[in-house]
């Protein structure tokens, strides 16, 4: 008898840690996907980290005008945005300030999603092609995959480094600020 008590007990625990090890390790597999956003709600993982190449890619802007990687040159502020997303509606207003005080053709926004006549992408397409080369990709587009952007909204700033293109930062505070003008 006292074998049998003991072999329920011994499976007892095996199974209790066997609990616990995949309760962390779903923790650990949640934590890896899940975009993580900083508190100004742009999401600081979603894209390629600082360092790294950004993939070639060719498209046409919303104009119609050609955009590839190596047209991008050193300080070129890229913003990735959703039109399902209710962080880049929120954010809209300050990305649109923020992208009319960088230099000219040194910034660029990509629609990701969306379809063409859809008031949400049209609202977004409307307010930054003042102030960005516009991209809409309705789907995973060559921009989108080259960033490897799976989180909205998000931005970069890059710099060329001979014929490649390297991701300079991420985040939020890569958006120059406008400046203030005196009244």
């Amino acid at each position: 008898m006292s074998y049998l008590i003991a072999a329920v007990v011994l499976v007892g625990a095996l199974c209790l840690l066997d609990l616990l090890l995949t309760v962390g390790l779903i923790r650990r597999l949640r934590a890896q996907q899940a975009p993580r956003t900083s508190a100004d709600g742009f999401a600081g993982e979603g894209m390629l980290p600082p360092g790294a190449i950004v993939g070639a890619f060719e498209t046409r802007t919303i104009d119609g005008s050609p955009l590839r990687s190596r047209d991008l040159g050193t300080g070129t502020v890229v913003v990735f945005l959703s039109p399902g997303c209710p962080p880049c509606h929120a954010q809209l207003p300050r990305v649109v300030a923020a992208l009319g005080a960088a230099p000219a053709n040194r910034a660029v926004a990509v629609v990701a999603g969306g379809m063409d006549g859809d008031p949400e992408t049209e609202q977004l397409l409307k307010e930054l092609g003042p102030v960005a080369r516009v991209v809409h990709e309705p789907g995973k587009g060559p921009v989108t995959e080259a960033f490897a952007a799976r989180a909205f909204p998000v931005m970069c700033r890059v710099r060329a480094a001979g014929d490649e293109l390297v991701v300079e930062a991420v985040g939020e505070h890569v958006l120059p600020t406008p400046v203030p003008v005196a009244q």
